[in-house]
């Protein structure tokens, strides 16, 4: 996509949310590509227009009242004061005020009434370069919507949410282990067996099955003597 040349400033006024009353704009210098006319300042309400109507001499002793440098171009100070909404202008019958601020400093100029005769070929220049502008403005628009990567179409759906399934588990992610059988759920890998019984025992085990006790060595009331807590001793027959 090319680069466009800058556009000529303009600005609508009263600022704000408002339905606009006055259009802005200048020409001359740096405004367009390849011009360097003389620089101008106008003011319109689509009906009547007011310039500054400068020529070479009183331009360029206005920038010397206004402390500019007579080879200074007045257009990126009126652009930059567009951009800031920082443009104002009053009516005084067949004159107008304007000013504008570009941060720096502020600059007064004063506007004459356009002659009928003349301001309708302005106004005419003016309306078929707006519309230019906006033509321009939506091919540029559509130029980026093209370059734009597009952005994926897939929704994010509650299958996100779900842990993947192990086929070689059988079971749930990779997080979950299966529990075997007989393993503890407070120990894990803590296996329980079932206590031996005599006739599992292989043919000459070293162990031994527990003698059974009696009912009053179980009961704790009917002993009548308590031995230590020392555990079980494997070697008592």
């Amino acid at each position: 996509m090319e680069l466009r040349s800058l556009s000529p400033p303009l600005c609508t006024l009263p600022p704000g949310p408002g339905p606009p009353r006055f259009v802005c704009y200048c020409e001359g210098e740096g405004s367009e590509d390849g011009d360097r006319g003389i620089f101008n300042l106008y003011v319109t309400d689509a009906e009547e227009l007011w310039s500054t109507c400068f020529t070479p001499d009183s331009l360029a002793a206005h920038k010397t009242r206004l402390g500019l440098s007579v080879t200074e171009d007045i257009t990126p100070r009126f652009r930059a004061a567009c951009q800031k909404q920082a443009v104002t202008v009053t009516l005084q019958e067949d004159r107008a005020s304007l000013s504008f601020s570009d941060g720096a400093s502020t600059l007064h100029f004063v506007l004459s009434k356009v002659p009928g005769t003349e301001a309708a070929p302005r106004l005419q220049a003016l309306t078929l370069g707006l519309a230019q502008r906006v033509c321009s403005l939506e091919q540029q628009l559509a130029e980026v919507k093209t370059y734009s990567p597009k952005k994926s179409s897939q929704l994010v759906g509650p299958s996100f949410f779900l842990p993947d399934l192990d086929i070689h588990r059988g079971g749930s992610g990779p997080g979950v282990k299966r529990r075997c059988p007989g393993e503890s759920l407070i120990n894990p890998g803590f296996k329980r067996y079932p206590p031996a019984h005599p006739s599992h025992l292989c043919p000459g085990s070293c162990l031994r099955p527990l003698p059974l006790l009696a009912h009053s060595q179980c009961h704790p009331l009917s002993s009548p003597s308590k031995k230590p807590a020392g555990g079980v001793d494997f070697d008592d027959p």
